[in-house]
């Protein structure tokens, strides 16, 4: 789930708070500070400040024991840490966590960045600095920024502080119209085993809207020869299928029902050895959930019928009762892999909103990435070069959709 749509722990029988425990709403956080005590009692020790939307800010010292007057906690870092983890977006590194939903507006030029906060947080000021050499704090809500690194910085915390979830990470996506349209590499797959019972693999992607519909069809969304993962529509929740011959009919599924929100990522990892297919998904920034594990049947192991071709999107055409169809919505940033993302990677996959897909640790690891829609159309180039011959079937220059950022 979205940080917004969950309470967040903030102690546990803190030593400042006579004992007891205290959790917050996602959707009342706007924004957590780290910053140094000024004076006074505990001066210089690390603190953090959660600003709310709609309660008075709350301040958290450090401290393993009581401190009258103060809420402490022993260790401030570990709380930074796992509001990131859950969600929140880092503006300023290790200093500057942010609730893209608590900002109402954000204006910007060459030389300074101001985000106006819902609630009484009012405004943040990142100012273009000479005089500093690394992102600095002048006073409560205002920085300096080094200016040779500004513009990096700009585009950054614009990606970061913005509600658009199909657009992080990427300039542009694929959309596919659901009729007959389907990302297709005619070669490749067979090496790094795509789709293969008998192999280990990795396969996520983004999705960029997701049409509802209440049909209970099938929609393919990766394919190999006539294996094929697909997506079952339920309305507002869909569920995991799995067939080994190009099909919705007879197929094996996991009937976990669960919706698939605009800007989810998606990610299936299969184990040759115990025969299982995981299904992660969440949205970018946030923690992703095990949506399910279905051990492949006897069956689907025995008819296994990959190819060398690898497929995105891609129906069968038919309008009988083996029908599959095509996928109905947007794709970006497609990633595969011979084997299992780690779990660090894994949450780093999910986790990550501004990095580059290259400057990720499981970067060097993975054997696809292929952008979708930043080629010239109709090109769909695997960038880490695993899978050849990409091109968008059936589609036209339209489908390259470029995102418009802030």
């Amino acid at each position: 789930m979205a940080f917004t749509d969950t309470f967040h722990q903030l102690f546990s029988n803190a030593p400042g708070a006579a004992g007891i425990n205290s959790r917050v709403a996602g959707r009342n956080i706007s924004f957590v500070r780290k910053f140094n005590k000024p004076g006074g009692i505990l001066e210089g020790t690390p603190a953090l400040q959660i600003g709310q939307i709609w309660n008075p800010d709350i301040k958290i010292y450090q401290s393993a024991e009581p401190v009258q007057g103060l809420l402490v906690i022993p260790d401030v870092q570990a709380l930074y840490d796992a509001l990131f983890a859950q969600g929140l977006s880092e503006v300023v590194t290790g200093l500057l966590l942010a609730n893209p939903a608590a900002v109402n507006e954000i204006d910007y030029d060459d030389a300074i960045l101001t985000a106006t906060v819902i609630g009484p947080g009012g405004s943040w000021e990142f100012h273009a600095s000479e005089s500093v050499t690394v992102p600095t704090e002048d006073a409560p809500s205002v920085w300096s920024i080094p200016a040779a690194g500004f513009g990096d910085f700009k585009s950054l915390a614009l990606e970061r502080l913005s509600t658009l979830p199909s657009g992080v990470q990427a300039s542009s996506y694929i959309s596919l119209a659901g009729s007959d349209d389907f990302i297709n590499f005619t070669g490749g797959a067979t090496a790094v085993g795509y789709v293969d019972w008998s192999k280990d693999w990795s396969l996520g992607v983004t999705l960029v809207g997701y049409p509802q519909h209440a049909d209970s069809k099938y929609q393919c969304l990766f394919a190999s020869g006539n294996n094929v993962i697909m997506i079952r529509r339920g309305g507002t929740n869909q569920s995991l299928y799995i067939a080994s011959n190009n099909t919705g009919y007879a197929s094996q599924g996991i009937n976990t029902w669960q919706p698939i929100n605009d800007g989810d990522r998606v990610l299936f990892v299969h184990n040759s050895a115990s025969h299982h297919l995981q299904y992660w998904k969440g949205q970018p920034g946030s923690p992703p959930s095990l949506i399910g594990t279905l051990s492949v049947n006897a069956a689907n192991q025995t008819a296994n019928d990959p190819g060398d071709d690898f497929a995105i999107g891609r129906g069968n055409g038919l309008t009988n009762y083996q029908e599959l169809l095509h996928w109905d919505g947007g794709l970006n940033n497609f990633i595969g892999m011979s084997g299992a993302l780690s779990t660090t990677q894994r949450n780093e996959y999910f986790e990550s909103i501004g990095e580059e897909y290259s400057e990720a640790t499981y970067y060097g690891d993975i054997d696809s990435w292929a952008m979708l829609g930043e080629d010239t159309y109709p090109t769909v180039t695997d960038t880490k070069g695993a899978l050849t011959g990409g091109t968008l079937e059936n589609g036209t220059e339209e489908d390259f959709v470029v995102i418009v950022t802030p």
